[in-house]
């Protein structure tokens, strides 16, 4: 499967990501919303800074890092699980494979027109994905996934990140539609996940 990347979901199309400064899940978050997490459900916050809104989230996976990790960076299966998303390809392999520019269009609400922005991927393979934005009209998303294997084989699926759109759409739109979709995709990745990992009987 080749690299490739899903961005969340349609509304936050762009991607602002810097090494020094990406987002990450909080230690406490993870410790607060430990109970939702070992029942398999997926944990969520949201939170406003201003123009920003920032989102934690995670979900426990049984399955190994590599089979969740194809699913993450196979972008062109996007549209079958992510909402809005209309279409995602990638663009230029670069850094030996280490980072990946891709273009993807969304149609993010009934009153946006759908549009297309190029996002670059950076690998950490089985361990993390950092996003960051090329072109397109989100002001900022600082957006990172982790992938952290637990002894008891199953994989700690985390997501955070922090966005301000930029363009003219209302905050409560953008919070209304993370925490409805958000919680879909990672569920999403979950179900995808363990069905490749298990094992195939004759």
């Amino acid at each position: 499967m080749g690299r490739s990347v899903v961005l969340l979901f349609a509304v936050l199309a762009q991607v602002l990501w810097r090494t020094d400064a990406h987002a990450q899940v909080d230690a406490d978050f993870l410790r607060e919303h430990s109970e939702t997490i070992r029942a398999g459900d997926v944990a969520l916050i949201l939170e406003k800074a201003g123009p920003i809104t920032h989102v934690e989230a995670a979900i426990v996976v049984a399955a190994d890092p590599i089979s969740i990790w194809e699913i993450l960076v196979a972008c062109e299966i996007a549209p079958e699980y992510v909402p809005n998303v209309v279409s995602c390809q990638s663009v230029e392999v670069l850094d030996d494979g280490a980072a990946e520019l891709f273009i993807q269009t969304v149609k993010p609400a009934f009153f946006i027109p759908a549009f297309e922005h190029v996002f670059r991927m950076e690998y950490a393979p089985y361990e993390r994905i950092a996003i960051s934005r090329v072109s397109g009209p989100i002001r900022q998303l600082n957006s990172s996934w982790h992938l952290q294997s637990r002894d008891d084989g199953t994989v700690l699926l985390s997501y955070s990140l922090d966005v301000d759109p930029g363009i003219p759409i209302p905050r409560f739109f953008v919070r209304q539609t993370l925490r409805r979709d958000l919680p879909r995709v990672l569920k999403a990745v979950q179900a995808r996940a363990e069905v490749a990992a298990a094992p195939v009987t004759q």
